[in-house]
């Protein structure tokens, strides 16, 4: 019977040991999958306590906020991450949370700063172009589509931004131009059927 007793109690012993363990990395990913992103962060935020200064764990830590809409806290987190080891990650994700606070001047900042390292960054043209418009600097923005065209001609999206862009900035024959070939290759598109009654 002691015998009996003493076993269970070691099972409960080990149960709660077994319980105490902290959550790894793997559980902050399944979480993030399920989008529990609370229980994610909360995980990464343990695993940060013992490890302050790496840089992943604060780019996840960073990543995980801005899944909840907390794009201050962050923005932080990003920066310290990019501080500690300045990677394109970090970059990207400090100009995603200056898009999502609407930063725009500081979003066009942070974006040239990138580009001038990685210019062909198709991602980073897009979000410096959409931070110029937002500026309203429509000239910019139809050089950042302009940008992704001679990288990419076919992409007829683009095409219809640039098209759009250069007509806001008044520069109406090269909108003129880039409509027709929009016309041609994409006569269904949004910006084509939007365009038509002005480029007849």
């Amino acid at each position: 019977m002691k015998q009996c007793i003493l076993s269970c109690l070691l099972l409960l012993v080990a149960g709660f040991l077994l319980g105490q363990g902290k959550a790894s990395i793997t559980d902050s990913y399944n979480a993030e999958t399920a989008r529990n992103y609370a229980r994610a962060l909360q995980i990464m935020e343990d695993l940060n306590t013992t490890d302050p200064n790496d840089s992943f764990y604060n780019l996840r830590i960073a990543w995980l906020q801005y899944l909840l809409g907390r794009y201050n806290d962050s923005l932080k987190n990003y920066q310290k991450s990019y501080n500690i080891f300045p990677s394109l990650d970090a970059q990207t994700g400090i100009l995603n949370c200056q898009l999502a606070l609407g930063l725009w001047n500081d979003a066009h900042i942070q974006a040239e700063q990138i580009l001038k390292k990685y210019p062909q960054n198709m991602l980073v043209l897009g979000k410096a172009a959409y931070a110029t418009y937002m500026l309203q600097d429509y000239q910019a923005t139809a050089n950042y589509y302009q940008r992704i065209i001679d990288i990419f001609p076919w992409d007829m999206e683009s095409r219809g931004y640039l098209v759009n862009n250069l007509y806001l900035a008044k520069d109406i024959e090269n909108a003129r131009k880039h409509y027709q070939i929009l016309k041609k290759y994409a006569p269904d598109s949004a910006m084509a059927k939007e365009y038509s009654n002005i480029f007849k």
